[in-house]
C-alpha cells in the first residue's frame, strides 16, 4: 500500500469497496459455523432425573429436537443439548447476518479512513517540501543580495607584492 522512498509517502492501490459477493460469502461461512456447532443448540440441565426429563419434555413440546451431542446422565448432573426450533434459529441467523454485515462495514470504513489518512499525510508532506524549497530559495536570494551589498561597501583589498 505505501512505501517510503527517501521518506516520501507513496500510496499504492485503492481502498476496498463493498462487494455483495464477499458479504454473502462471509454470511454463509458464519451460517455454516452456526449450524455445525453448539450455537444452534440450547443446554438443558437438571439436578434430578424428573426435573431434567420435565425440562426436556417442555422444550420438545416447544419445537426443540435432540442434537448429535451426547446426553449426560450423571447423578446430580443431568444435561443435554437440544437443537432450537427453526423460528429461533432464523432469529439467531438474522442477528448473525446483521453482525457480519456490521463487521464488514466497519472493516471497509477503517480501510477507507486509512487511505484518507495516507493521502492527507502525502499532501501535507508535499506542501511541507514546497514550503521548505521556497524558504531555501528565498534564503539563497537574500544571501546573494546581502553578499552584493557587502561587496559594494568595501573596495577590494589591495596587498602589494613584496
Amino acid at each position: 500500500m505505501t512505501t517510503t522512498n527517501s521518506d516520501k509517502i507513496v500510496i499504492k492501490g485503492t481502498p476496498a469497496k463493498f462487494d455483495a459477493n464477499e458479504l454473502q460469502r462471509r454470511q454463509q461461512q458464519h451460517t455454516f459455523a452456526y449450524q455445525q456447532t453448539q450455537q444452534c443448540c440450547e443446554m438443558i440441565r437438571g439436578a434430578i432425573p424428573q426435573q431434567f426429563l420435565q425440562a426436556v419434555s417442555d422444550k420438545m413440546a416447544a419445537g426443540y429436537t435432540l442434537s448429535k451431542y451426547p446426553i449426560t446422565m450423571e447423578p446430580v448432573n443431568y444435561s443435554a443439548l437440544l437443537v432450537k426450533p427453526p423460528a429461533m434459529q432464523e432469529a439467531d441467523l438474522s442477528k448473525i447476518n446483521n453482525d457480519v454485515r456490521d463487521a464488514y462495514k466497519v472493516e471497509l470504513e477503517a480501510d477507507h479512513a486509512k487511505y484518507q489518512n495516507l493521502l492527507l499525510e502525502q499532501l501535507l508532506q508535499a506542501e511541507e517540501q514546497k514550503q521548505a524549497k521556497a524558504a531555501a530559495s528565498a534564503k539563497d536570494k537574500l544571501l546573494a543580495r546581502l553578499q552584493k551589498e557587502v561587496a559594494d561597501c568595501y573596495a577590494p583589498l589591495v596587498f602589494p607584492d613584496a
